[in-house]
Order: structure tokens, then C-alpha cells, then sequence
């Protein structure tokens, strides 16, 4: 009888043993056929970005009328396509339409008044403090001499973990969270959530590092065109938004067609200006199921192609 008991209780055991077994092996089976299926569409996810990333590089390479704004192929407002059994989704920005922060300081690493007063224009729209455009352009002047509301090495040492000023170019607009007064919020959200006008985008919208400083006209947005003289309002960046849209600039000399741009405004502004760019920023995503992969880039527009100068792609 112990023999038999014994024996009845060792095969219960294994029963249940290979009942582990057979659900451990039918849940990793399940698993693996699950993180194979994902591992799928992550890879045809990316495929579609990539393809609209080519579309995007085709449509720039196309763009051959002596101008960029309104009107362009690349510049209108693309709806996701359906490519499939997924979406891809296309944007381009224009870099030009962007205030370059790389050129607070001249190419002899001196501070540069005029883009400096520009900027804070800029902050000042954006509500956000101006005294940090002083931190920002000490970042990049080569000097270690400490600027009204700025900061240099000295205040970065005391940091944790301790960090040097670069006293150099950024390399990358985001670069500024490291500067001193700046906040991630001030750089990724809105003015309307300080307070301010809605409608406007955050500060990241409006910067950038590529580009030889001009700013299109065509493209740049309100707090940009504002940027460029202390004499140009409100009233007359709006005007000059919506005389865009109806007729696009073919040249800088174009501007003075709007009525409240005065020749003396113009005189003051046109080496700031272009209503040409060869810099964009290329944004594709790619969706299959509930699975996105986006490639995020910056191009050089030249005779030949295209020069790739930032490339990256989700993980």
C-alpha cells in the first residue's frame, strides 16, 4: 500500500511538473511569437519612415523655382499616406525660418550686440527671462569675462556634477538647457502655459544652429520676424504673414510691397534677410499597428543632392 501511495503521489508530481513545464514552454513559444510579430513591425516601421524620408529629399530636390515659402510642394501641410498595411507621415521645416543662436558672437568670438537684441526680442515674446540670452552668449564668447545675468565656468564648476562653459558654437540647440536660467520648460513648452499669448510655439520652434544666419521671410514665424528690428511690430510681421501667403517673396526686395514695411525698416532689416534656403529639417514617421519608428533629419540642399548633417532615427 505505502508503495502504491507513493507511487501515486510521484506520478501526481510529474503531472503537474510537466504542467509547468508545458506552460512555461507554451508561454515563451507565445512570447517569442510576439516579440518576433513586433520586431516585424518595428522593421517595416522604419522602412516606411525611411521611404518618407526619400519622398521628403525628393520634394526638396524638385523645388527649383528661386524660392522657398508658400506654394512649395515641400512646404504645404502633407496628410499622413497610406502606404499598405501602415501610415507614414512627413514633415519639413525650414531652417532659415529659424533664428540662428550661433551667431550671438562673431567668427573672432566677440559678442554680436544686434543678434543679441534680437534674441531677447524674441525671449521677450515668449515670456521667457531675457537675462539668460546674456548666460547664452557668454557660453559661446571666447572670453571668461561675465556678462549682467550671464555666466561663465565658474558658476557651471559649482554645479552637481560640475560642468565647464564650452565658450564655443553649440552643436545642438538643446544644448542651451545646460546654460544658466534655462529651463526645460522655457525650452519645450509653450508661452500660453507661462501665461502668455496663446497660439505661439514653444522656444525650440524657433532656434536653431544650422544655417548662415539669415532668416527667410517666407517662412519665419511671428516671433522671428518680430526679432529683426525693435521697429518692426506686431501689426506689421502680421502684415507681412499674410501678404506671404497670397504672394510669396521672390526676392528680398519684394518686402517693401507690403505697405507698413517703410524703406527705412527695409533698410535696416535686408542684410538679415532672404526669401531663399538650402537647410531643412526632415521629420518621418512611420506607423504599423501600434508600432511608430520616426527618422529625424537635417539636410543641405546643393546642385548635386543632398548633404546629410544630422541623422537619427528612434530606438
Amino acid at each position: 500500500m505505502r508503495k502504491r501511495g507513493f507511487a501515486i503521489i510521484t506520478v501526481l508530481g510529474l503531472i503537474a511538473l510537466l504542467s509547468v513545464i508545458s506552460f512555461n514552454i507554451s508561454f515563451k513559444t507565445g512570447l517569442n511569437f510576439k516579440m518576433a510579430v513586433n520586431g516585424g513591425e518595428a522593421k517595416k516601421a522604419y522602412y516606411y519612415a525611411f521611404a518618407g524620408y526619400n519622398i521628403a529629399v525628393t520634394l526638396l530636390l524638385n523645388d527649383n523655382n528661386g524660392y522657398d515659402g508658400p506654394g512649395d510642394l515641400w512646404a504645404s501641410s502633407l496628410p499622413p499616406v497610406p502606404f499598405d498595411d501602415g501610415t507614414v507621415k512627413v514633415t519639413i521645416e525650414d531652417e532659415k525660418s529659424k533664428f540662428n543662436i550661433n551667431y550671438l558672437v562673431n567668427s573672432y568670438g566677440r559678442r554680436d550686440a544686434r543678434r543679441i537684441a534680437m534674441l531677447k526680442r524674441i525671449f521677450r515674446k515668449l515670456r521667457i527671462d531675457e537675462d539668460i540670452v546674456d548666460a547664452i552668449a557668454d557660453w559661446e564668447d571666447s572670453d571668461n569675462e561675465i556678462s549682467p545675468g550671464g555666466a561663465e565656468s565658474e558658476y557651471y564648476l559649482n554645479q552637481n556634477p560640475p560642468y565647464r562653459a564650452f565658450n564655443t558654437r553649440f552643436y545642438t540647440a538643446g544644448e542651451m538647457v545646460l546654460v544658466r536660467g534655462m529651463t526645460r520648460d522655457y525650452y519645450f513648452l509653450p508661452p500660453s502655459s507661462r501665461g502668455g499669448e496663446k497660439g505661439l510655439l514653444p522656444l525650440n520652434r524657433y532656434i536653431t544652429v544650422y544655417g548662415d544666419g539669415k532668416i527667410n521671410i517666407n517662412t519665419a514665424g511671428l516671433p522671428v520676424l518680430c526679432s529683426l528690428s525693435s521697429d518692426l511690430t506686431e501689426s506689421i510681421a502680421t502684415d507681412i504673414i499674410e501678404y506671404r501667403n497670397s504672394n510669396p517673396f521672390k526676392s528680398v526686395s519684394d518686402l517693401k510691397n507690403v505697405e507698413t514695411v517703410s524703406d527705412i525698416l527695409y533698410d535696416e532689416i535686408s542684410s538679415l534677410i532672404t526669401v531663399k534656403s538650402n537647410i531643412f529639417r526632415i521629420e518621418s514617421t512611420g506607423t504599423v499597428g501600434e508600432t511608430k519608428e520616426t527618422i529625424e533629419a537635417v539636410v543641405m540642399r546643393q546642385s548635386r543632392g543632398v548633404r546629410v548633417v544630422f541623422f537619427k532615427r528612434s530606438l
